[in-house]
């Protein structure tokens, strides 16, 4: 159980006067004192909103996770998908904590409130909902659809699956498209397992294959699109990654946009560069956007943005993979420095 607020005020009328909502309001952030002397209650005030910026029909939850021990369940949203958190804060303990909201079939945006103090808003930005997507590699067992002459291959290949025999899954995944060409979820099937091994050449041409074949089955083209930035083959992943955009119409994959956006920097195609990162940024992507916007702005002679859009990544994303890497890259923006020496990855595998 929290604590009652209590709010201090130099007129001791002006509680009466305003009442508890409007002077909590007057202060910054309401980083009030609890029974104990060692922690603060603070306020937050948010909302939640779907990715197209409507509120959600449903009572969402709101979670907050820590470095340390100090994770917790939060309040859940009203009708209108806000919501209002007083959370007990020890000011002298060094962790780092998000708040995200939780939804089943759909993953959060997250809120960094770590270094919150008695300055900071408490009117915090909108926690955005995205419909989560599926894994690609993802295994289909079912037979359902499965051609009838290839059918006796499907079931062995997925019986050696289950088995993790991956040779004789193989094998007889060859003989399923062997029989049945044009059957794409099995070619998507075998693309998979190729991956496994680390057959990465046949794997891609297997995922071709199954675009080719059924152009609305998703899975084949984040594989493909995955493997063509791994290996830094840009024309495949801009090509790839413009593909499942368009096949993509309710947006479950917006890592396509984060992976056209590099490819075609890569490319030296600054304009549509920007043009993906900005569409990545509006599909609510992963925060190594912001990072990749940063670099984009930097090529085009833009330190200030680029600043910016680097600066919000560390923000976001303190504990990535080279964030120190990325903080001597800002350091260094706007000085012949920061073409010289070990650059930051824009994505990582």
């Amino acid at each position: 159980m929290f604590s009652k607020p209590v709010v201090l005020a130099r007129n001791p009328g002006l509680i009466t006067s305003l009442g508890w909502k409007a002077c909590i309001a007057v202060i910054p952030l309401a980083l009030i004192p609890s029974a104990s002397a060692e922690t603060f209650q603070l306020i937050l005030q948010g909302k939640v909103v779907m990715q197209d910026g409507s509120v959600p029909t449903q009572s969402v939850g709101i979670e907050r996770t820590c470095s340390d021990a100090g994770s917790a369940p939060g309040p859940v949203t009203d009708k209108k998908g806000e919501y209002l958190w007083r959370m007990e804060v020890d000011p002298m303990r060094q962790r780092v904590c998000k708040l995200r909201a939780q939804l089943a079939g759909y993953t959060s945006s997250e809120i960094d409130i770590s270094g919150f103090n008695s300055y900071s808003n408490p009117k915090l930005p909108p926690l955005v909902l995205t419909r989560s997507s599926g894994d690609p590699n993802v295994i289909v067992t079912s037979s359902e659809n499965v051609p009838p002459r290839s059918l006796t291959a499907w079931k062995a290949a997925i019986k050696a699956i289950q088995a993790a025999n991956m040779p004789e899954a193989i094998h007889q995944l060859q003989a399923v498209v062997q029989a049945s060409p044009k059957f794409a979820q099995g070619w998507n099937t075998l693309g998979i397992v190729y991956k496994q091994q680390d057959k990465d050449m046949e794997a891609r041409d297997a995922f071709q294959h199954a675009i080719e074949l059924d152009p609305k089955l998703l899975p084949p083209y984040v594989t493909l699109d995955r493997l063509c930035i791994n290996y830094k083959d840009w024309q495949c992943a801009a090509k790839v990654s413009d593909q499942l955009i368009k096949a993509d119409t309710k947006k479950a994959y917006p890592e396509a946009y984060l992976h056209l956006a590099v490819a075609r920097l890569e490319l030296k195609d600054l304009a549509g560069a920007e043009t993906s990162a900005r569409a990545a940024l509006a599909a609510h992507a992963n925060p190594r956007i912001e990072y990749v916007l940063g670099r984009i702005l930097e090529a085009k002679g833009d330190v200030s943005g680029a600043r910016e859009h680097i600066s919000k990544f560390i923000e976001l994303a303190p504990d990535a993979p080279e964030i120190e890497l990325i903080r001597a890259h800002l350091q260094a923006l706007g000085t012949p420095q920061a073409d010289s020496g070990v650059q930051p990855n824009l994505e990582l595998p």
